[in-house]
């Protein structure tokens, strides 16, 4: 092979082939030395003349090929029409120029996997995913420029499994019933659609549905989905609760880079009894990951919790239990505040002491360290001050009310026995009762007056 190129790029150098020809003549070459049932024509910058035209004819027994890979090249159109390709059963014309696909010319093909993602596909043509490829189970159609998905575009794929829609401007362009008849589909991508929702109706057929993939899409609220789910990824959402997702066979939820979660009740995850995987990585503003006591055990099945790249400054005690029980824990990256508030984390019995991988923000004196590096008796907290000052204003308030109290309470307590007042009559005559005794003769003129004041009477 080498000396048939060799000697083709010598002929090509002296002009006797045309480059144009050279560049055909050599992927000729090229496809010879492949397997009859796979032909790899990818990144060759080919034409659609250039395949259907010219280069096709150069493939041995092309009726045969099974595999045909033309990705990466300059092709606007594909026309089964063009072709015998009849057993054809894999197609990939992903990063072409693509703007339309047929099937139009064979009554049935085999054809079970088409790639054509990466393209500049804006509407799916009734003639192209018809009834003339009943048997297709993978189709790519991401990185287009779909802004529709109707109820009759894929209505003949009903063994179909794997569905990429990702990366289209389809927005709210999904109708209700579009995916209705996929009841075989296992894998369904929708990532980055730009959807404000997601209706509950567009999943209620799918009973098979093990994968979906909704992230970075601008939705509030989560739908009701396929209880068959064992993937959800909800990444780069709006969503900010996981209330009454009952999802009894899932086992991994991606919840990444979300930009409105601050905090996390994992009580909310009770109804995910299977869950092994738990993804936060990247939520910025999480900044507190909280378990309500409760009889029933959350988590039960939980094998790895990541949340790296968050907002975390410390961990609660209550999450001692979850973390004793998981075996792998990632929480590298976040701004931790090394105190006596992580002190428990240092003190658990684990296989991985997962003290290695918290490296300190604050206080200063421990920035920088790995808490595992720190003695426990440095583990000191701080108190917050909004919580100290009012504490301390309080004290001082009633110790001054107790002063001035007790001050009132001397004043008012004096040798003085209780007065008593007789009265006014005619207006000039007040008689009192247990005056004070400060002398003898004092006693005896009030006796006096007392006793005359009786005779009168």
């Amino acid at each position: 092979m080498h000396q048939e190129i060799g000697s083709l790029q010598k002929k090509a150098s002296t002009n006797q082939i045309p480059p144009g020809m050279m560049r055909l003549i050599f992927l000729a070459i090229v496809v010879s030395f492949v397997s009859a049932k796979t032909v790899d024509l990818s990144f060759r910058k080919l034409k659609r003349e250039d395949f259907f035209m010219n280069l096709q004819m150069q493939i041995k027994d092309l009726h045969e090929v099974t595999d045909l890979n033309l990705r990466g090249n300059e092709i606007d159109s594909f026309l089964d029409c063009s072709t015998n390709l009849e057993s054809l059963e894999a197609l990939d014309l992903s990063q072409n120029h693509l703007q339309r696909f047929f099937f139009l010319c064979k009554e049935e093909y085999n054809l079970r996997v088409l790639n054509v993602s990466h393209n500049k596909l804006e509407y799916i043509d009734d003639n192209a995913l018809n009834d003339r490829i009943p048997k297709l189970k993978i189709l790519d159609l991401s990185f287009n420029k779909l802004t529709v998905v109707n109820e009759t575009m894929l209505q003949y794929l009903t063994i179909l499994e794997y569905l990429s829609l990702s990366h289209n401007p389809i927005e709210d362009g999904i109708h209700e019933s579009a995916f209705w008849t996929l009841r075989a589909l296992k894998h369904l991508e929708l990532k980055n659609i730009s959807a404000p929702y997601f209706s509950s109706d567009f999943f209620k057929t799918l009973t098979n549905l093990s994968t979906l993939d909704l992230s970075w899409n601008p939705i509030g609220a989560i739908p009701l989905l396929p209880i068959s789910l064992q993937e959800l990824d909800l990444s780069g959402t709006q969503v900010i609760t996981l209330e009454n997702v009952y999802l009894p066979q899932l086992l991994e939820l991606r919840l990444n880079y979300m930009p409105n979660l601050t905090s996390l009740v994992l009580n909310e995850l009770e109804k995910l009894p299977s869950l092994q995987i738990l993804s936060l990585i990247g939520c910025k503003r999480l900044t507190q990951l909280s378990l309500r006591p409760q009889f029933v055990v959350v988590l039960p099945r939980l094998q790895r919790l990541s949340i790296k790249e968050c907002g975390f400054e410390s961990l609660n005690i209550e999450l001692r239990a979850l973390v004793q029980q998981t075996p792998v824990i990632e929480l590298e990256n976040n701004p931790w505040r090394c105190d006596c508030k992580l002190e428990w984390i240092v003190l658990l019995n684990l296989t991985r002491n997962i003290s290695q991988d918290i490296r300190c923000y604050a206080p200063d004196q421990h920035h920088g360290k790995l808490l595992a590096e720190i003695p426990n008796y440095e583990l000191q907290c701080e108190y917050d001050s909004s919580i100290l000052y009012p504490i301390l204003w309080t004290s001082l308030s009633l110790l001054i009310i107790s002063l001035i109290t007790a001050m009132v309470l001397v004043l008012l307590k004096r040798p003085i026995s209780q007065w008593s007042f007789k009265g006014i009559r005619n207006g000039d005559t007040v008689a009192y009762k247990n005056v004070i005794e400060s002398n003898n003769d004092l006693v005896r003129i009030l006796a006096v007056s007392e006793g005359h004041e009786c005779n009168e009477e």
